[in-house]
């Protein structure tokens, strides 16, 4: 009648039944939120999620426990989340408390963080079907087995991460076959033995970074061939056997960083055809080497930053035409290729330059072949200034890192140029003062950090900034500011100025502080000149004395066994006159 079909119809009818049932399940939450069973030391609270109902959702995270109440738990219970405070660690113990005498059926996330928690006992999770993650990160755990994970057939997250494990027989995991997500990082583990991750088709991403593992084995790599994310930060690598890269083809992304590789082949990484994210930071890298990234066509971020890259090859980034993101900070660059941005001029979003040795023709040259950036990275590079039209060719420039530098005065004029600028970090300058204009300019920013600069705290220098401080969107950012001086100002944050509270400009205070500092100076100049020609006036005086004795010494020896070298021409008995008293004190003596 009205052009509307059955589906449609039946369309608007789930809807409608699907809001009536979120709405019954908010009433009902609202209602009952009391009727739940709690224990005294946690905070339980009734959920309604749309896929499963009515669920209770429980929080122990005060601390200092030593058994899991579950007798107190309702049998609902969707979520358990056991934590503690730093200084007041759980000690807490598993076996099947969730399994015994009735299990819970509906539990479908278990936290248990923060507990010294030294084992899993055996069918610990026995008869908990739904259960779709388990984290127990930051405990004791020193080894797991196969026994202590059947049951769980629909599990899809692990996190054992912060433990210490040592090791892991074969087939550890091989009851959880749902699984896809295996943290196992910041533990002890030493080796990883053959088939030890038999069972775990589905697995997709594996974390074991912060192990001290030195070498992969290629072979238990054959059982989770459909992996995307592989992480081995700070595992003491020196190489990886490529044959591992073959086995797991379908990789997104590769983080090997902090470990120990000084080199790269020109094919390491020609099987990842599709990965997307590399991380090769905090490695000794001395150079990236041509066509390296040949075959990574799909690569979108890069990072070789914290190595010991001199120079980036020509071709090093041939065939990436997909790179969005490159970090090469903190290395020892000092000039660039040109034709090495050429395959990314029209994809590349953004690159840090920072902590190099790169004068600033160099990366200006860089950034007007790159028009398309939005992000730079400058922090740690010595600048007192950039130039006005330093970003004349980047009119796209989002965010803009000069944090660690020396500079000194806002740089107004060229903030005026970039126009769409939304994150700054100007933090570890020498910063003394904003100005109006400068604040009106930083208005219009939205994420802007000015901390951990030199801020005077005068009437002339704060006033300006501690108004725009209560009227404006800097209120937060300004806030935070801690004077650097005067002495008595220093580390109060400027939340805590009132104007009439500030020294004027040039105050006496000031002005006692300053020819106290000069007075100082002046005593140690005048002491440095003191000593200096103390020092100078015993050198020269040892020097005489040593040399007169020599000179002394020699003449007894002429005089004895040649006078008539001494005489030369002269009168003997005017010689003898002259040494007199020589002879008088050889006599006497």
């Amino acid at each position: 009648m009205f052009g509307i079909s059955q589906l449609q119809v039946l369309s608007l009818c789930f809807r409608f039944t699907k809001l009536i049932l979120i709405l019954w399940g908010i009433w009902t939450t609202i209602n009952n939120g009391a009727a739940a069973l709690c224990a005294s030391e946690c905070i339980c609270r009734n959920v309604f999620d749309i896929e499963i109902g009515s669920t209770v959702r429980v929080e122990c995270t005060r601390g200092d426990m030593r058994t899991i109440p579950v007798d107190y738990f309702d049998y609902n219970i969707d979520k358990v989340i056991i934590s503690a405070p730093a200084n007041r660690p759980n000690y807490l113990t598993i076996g099947p408390i969730f399994t015994q005498p009735i299990p819970f059926v509906n539990l479908r996330e278990l936290h248990i963080i923060n507990s010294n928690v030294p084992s899993i006992g055996q069918y610990s999770f026995w008869g908990l079907r739904n259960l779709r993650l388990i984290k127990l990160t930051d405990n004791n755990l020193t080894s797991i087995n196969t026994d202590n994970f059947r049951g769980l057939i629909n599990l899809v997250e692990l996190h054992l991460d912060y433990n210490n494990i040592e090791q892991m027989p074969s087939e550890t995991f091989r009851h959880l076959t749902a699984l896809k997500t295996l943290n196992l990082s910041h533990n002890q583990i030493s080796t990883l033995v053959p088939r030890l991750f038999r069972m775990l088709a589905k697995l997709t991403v594996l974390d074991l970074s912060d192990n001290p593992l030195a070498d992969l084995n290629p072979e238990v790599f054959k059982d989770i061939q459909h992996l995307r994310i592989f992480k081995c930060r700070q595992c003491l690598l020196r190489r990886i056997n490529t044959q591992i890269y073959h086995l797991v083809p379908n990789l997104d992304e590769l983080d090997l960083g902090e470990n120990l590789f000084k080199y790269l082949t020109s094919d390491e990484f020609i099987s990842l055809k599709k990965l997307k994210k590399l991380q090769l930071d905090g490695n000794q890298l001395s150079v990236i080497v041509d066509n390296i990234f040949g075959n990574n066509r799909e690569l979108r971020s890069l990072t070789v930053a914290h190595n010991r890259l001199a120079l980036l090859a020509p071709a090093a980034l041939t065939n990436l035409t997909t790179l969005f993101d490159l970090d090469i900070s903190h290395n020892k660059i000092d000039r660039f290729h040109l034709q090495t941005f050429g395959p990314v001029v029209y994809t590349l979003k953004s690159i840090n330059f920072s902590g190099n040795n790169l004068p600033l023709n160099e990366i200006a040259i860089v950034l007007q072949i790159l028009p398309e950036i939005q992000s730079v990275g400058l922090a740690n590079m010595s600048l007192q200034e950039l130039p006005p039209n330093f970003f004349t060719y980047n009119e796209h420039l989002i965010s803009l890192d000069l944090s660690w530098n020396m500079i000194s005065t806002f740089p107004y004029k060229l903030l005026t140029k970039t126009k769409y600028l939304q994150k700054l970090d100007l933090s570890r300058n020498r910063l003394k003062t904003l100005g109006e204009h400068d604040l009106q300019r930083l208005e219009a920013i939205a994420h802007v950090d000015l901390s951990k600069n030199h801020w005077l705290c005068n009437q002339c220098s704060a006033s300006t900034m501690i108004i725009f401080m209560e009227t404006t969107v800097l209120n937060s950012t300004i806030r935070r500011l801690k004077c650097h001086s005067p002495l008595k100002l220093y580390g109060v944050s400027f939340g805590e100025l009132r104007l009439e509270h500030l020294d004027q400009c040039g105050s006496p205070y000031e002005a006692q502080l300053s020819v106290i500092a000069g007075l100082m100076l002046l005593c140690v100049a005048v002491l440095a000149t003191v000593t200096t020609a103390l020092c100078c006036s015993r050198r020269r005086a040892a020097h005489y004395y040593t040399n007169e004795e020599k000179r002394r010494e020699k003449t007894r020896e002429h005089e004895h066994d040649h006078p008539e070298e001494l005489l030369g021409q002269t009168e003997l008995g005017s010689v003898a006159t002259i040494h007199a008293p020589y002879h008088l004190t050889t006599k006497g003596s």
